[in-house]
C-alpha cells in the first residue's frame, strides 16, 4: 500500500472516529440558533445567520454588544465551553489512539477494520488459517484482510505488519466480533478453526450479517453439513482439508504412466 493510500486510510479512520463529535457540535450550533430565535434575539436575522453567529461564538469571534440581551450573553459564555468539550474530547481520543497505535494495537485494528469493504475475513488463524493468509497475500500483497483469533500477537507471528491487514482478538462465534470484522461488508469469509461446532455457528451468524458473501466453512466431519440448512445456500461452501489432500495425493500417485515411487 502506497504512502498516499495509507494516509487516506488513516484520514478515513479519523473521520469515522470523530463523526459523533462533529454531529454533536452541529447540534450545538442549531440549538444556539434555535434559542436565539425562540427568545426573539436579532429578529431581522435569518435562522442561517443565527447558526453562523453561534459558530463564531464557539471560537470566541462573536462579541456580544450592549443591548443584545441575556440569551446571547449567556451563549457567548456557554457555547465555547461546550465546543471545546465536544471537539476536544474527540481530538484527544483519536490522537491518543493514533500516536499510540503500536501499544493500543487492538483498538487501532478495530478502527482499521471499519474502513474495509469487499475484503476477506479469516476466522481461526491456526495452521490452515495461516496457510490461507500466506497464499492470499502472495496473490495480492495489498489485499485487505481481517484475521479473527483469540490469541494475541498473530500478525507478529505471521511476520506481517502491512496497513491492509487487521487482527481482531476475539471469539469468532460472537456476533459482535463478526460485526467488528466487518463481515457485513466482506466479499469472502473463511471459517478455518479446528472446531466444527465453532465454524458452523460462526458461519450461520456470518450468513445472517451478509447473505451475499462467499462463505467457506472447514469441517472435519463433512456429514455435519447435511444437517444444516446452510447447505441450501449457493454461496456457502464446506470443505475438509484432509479430503482435498487425499484427493490430490491419489490423483498424483495414480496418474497413468507415473512411477508411484518417484518423488
Amino acid at each position: 500500500m502506497s504512502r498516499l493510500a495509507s494516509a487516506w486510510r488513516d484520514l478515513r479512520i479519523v473521520g469515522r472516529a470523530l463523526w459523533v463529535n462533529v454531529a454533536l457540535f452541529l447540534c450545538l450550533l442549531l440549538a444556539g440558533a434555535a434559542l436565539m430565535r425562540v427568545f426573539g434575539c436579532y429578529p431581522e436575522a435569518s435562522f442561517l445567520e443565527l447558526v453562523v453567529d453561534t459558530f463564531h461564538m464557539s471560537h470566541l469571534e462573536r462579541v456580544v454588544e450592549p443591548g443584545d440581551g441575556a440569551v446571547p450573553s449567556l451563549l457567548t459564555f456557554v457555547v465555547p465551553l461546550l465546543a471545546v468539550a465536544i471537539l476536544g474530547e474527540g481530538a484527544l481520543r483519536v490522537a491518543r489512539v493514533y500516536l499510540q497505535r503500536g501499544e493500543r494495537r487492538e483498538e487501532w485494528d478495530r478502527m482499521v477494520a471499519e474502513t474495509f469493504s469487499k475484503h476477506t475475513v479469516i476466522c481461526g488463524v491456526g495452521e490452515l488459517g495461516r496457510a490461507v493468509f500466506q497464499r492470499l497475500i502472495a496473490v495480492d500483497l495489498n489485499a485487505e484482510l481481517v484475521l479473527v483469533d483469540t490469541h494475541p500477537g498473530v500478525l507478529a507471528e505471521l511476520g506481517h505488519s502491512g496497513p491492509n491487514v487487521s487482527h481482531l482478538q476475539g471469539d469468532m462465534t460472537v456476533l459482535e466480533t463478526l460485526k467488528a470484522a466487518q463481515c457485513q461488508e466482506a466479499r469472502l469469509i473463511i471459517l478455518a478453526s479446528g472446531n466444527d461446532a465453532f465454524n458452523l455457528e460462526a458461519g450461520f451468524k456470518a450468513l445472517q450479517l451478509n447473505a451475499e458473501a462467499e462463505i467457506w466453512i472447514r469441517l472435519y466431519r463433512s456429514g455435519l453439513a447435511s444437517v444444516m440448512d446452510l447447505r441450501t445456500k449457493p454461496n456457502v461452501h464446506f470443505f475438509s482439508p484432509y479430503e482435498r489432500a487425499a484427493e490430490a495425493l491419489v490423483e498424483h500417485v495414480a496418474s497413468p504412466g507415473r512411477d508411484p515411487h518417484s518423488s
